[in-house]
């Protein structure tokens, strides 16, 4: 994400501040989310209660969020794929990371595994929705003549 926010600099003002929020502002949430939830994961003396608890409040102001993102996406002018990627995949992570939460919360197996497969999706969304926008900025820049 930092290099997509300097190559596309030239994009990053107050006039196109609706497309930064619909496009670039959720890939750093899902991406800071990401890095969150591994950590909070690895804390050894956080008890499953709590980290259930962690994840599932996360995991629904995630999903509230992506869903949010993704009736915004879904208003512009984009093809199904980015559709899908920015608004879908994300919002479905966020919901199975909450499922994740309520596996741990009833102490049933496989609470950290789901939880993985959450991340993971975020982790997968947010590189190809990067790669997409450094993509997009390359195609749209000013080139000298």
């Amino acid at each position: 994400m930092f290099v997509v926010a300097s190559i596309g600099s030239s994009f990053l003002t107050e006039e196109n501040a609706p497309q930064i929020r619909a496009f670039m502002t959720p890939n750093v949430a899902h991406l800071s989310t990401v890095l969150l939830g591994c950590a909070l994961a690895m804390v050894p003396s956080l008890e499953s209660t709590a980290l259930s608890l962690c994840f599932g409040l996360g995991g629904l102001a995630g999903f509230l969020y992506s869903g949010h993102t993704a009736l915004r996406v879904a208003g512009t002018e984009v093809v199904f794929v980015d559709r899908l990627w920015y608004g879908l995949i994300p919002t479905f992570a966020y919901g199975v990371i909450v499922a994740a939460a309520l596996i741990m919360a009833l102490n049933a197996r496989g609470g950290l595994e789901t939880l993985a497969v959450g991340l993971v999706l975020l982790l997968v969304a947010s590189i190809r929705n990067s790669w997409d926008l450094i993509v997009f900025y390359a195609q749209h820049t000013d080139r000298p003549s």
